[in-house]
């Protein structure tokens, strides 16, 4: 494979029940609180509150912690600090890196970005594999 000397990069956020299969993301170009609000307002209007809870697993950005967020009927859990392994969707994203984007080379991020949202398209037809990928132990 060829290497280009360049680096694009492309940013998803997301979360994923590993119970059911769903999965809720967004590809942005940066990481900040509007975005991760933007991203809140869209998991709020596809999981809708059903009565119960609905935990989402998050890192420590200081985008999560941001005052100012609307969380709606979504409860925050934050994981301890360097322990990436215990949040369902970083499997996920390993498992679409690994499955959909190995081998992928492109010099331009839009085309990158396009890949992306094929892949996620694809995965989101598959809630088993997106169970498999990212369910636990202690399930």
């Amino acid at each position: 494979m060829g290497y280009y000397g360049g680096h694009i990069r492309q940013n998803v956020v997301g979360a994923v029940n590993p119970r059911d299969g769903q999965l809720v993301s967004l590809i942005v170009s940066h990481n900040d609180t509007e975005v991760f609000q933007a991203f809140l307002d869209t998991m709020a209007e596809e999981v809708p509150d059903g009565g119960k809870p609905i935990w989402l697993v998050l890192d420590n950005a200081s985008w999560h912690h941001s005052k100012s967020l609307n969380w709606y009927h979504i409860k925050p859990l934050y994981l301890p600090p360097y322990s990436p392994d215990l949040n369902p969707i970083e499997r996920l994203w390993q498992h679409l890196k690994s499955h959909y984007l190995a081998g992928f080379i492109t010099k331009r991020s839009d085309e990158l970005a396009d890949k992306l949202e094929a892949s996620i398209k694809q995965l989101l037809s598959t809630p088993k594999t997106i169970r498999s990928v990212c369910r636990t132990h202690s399930e």
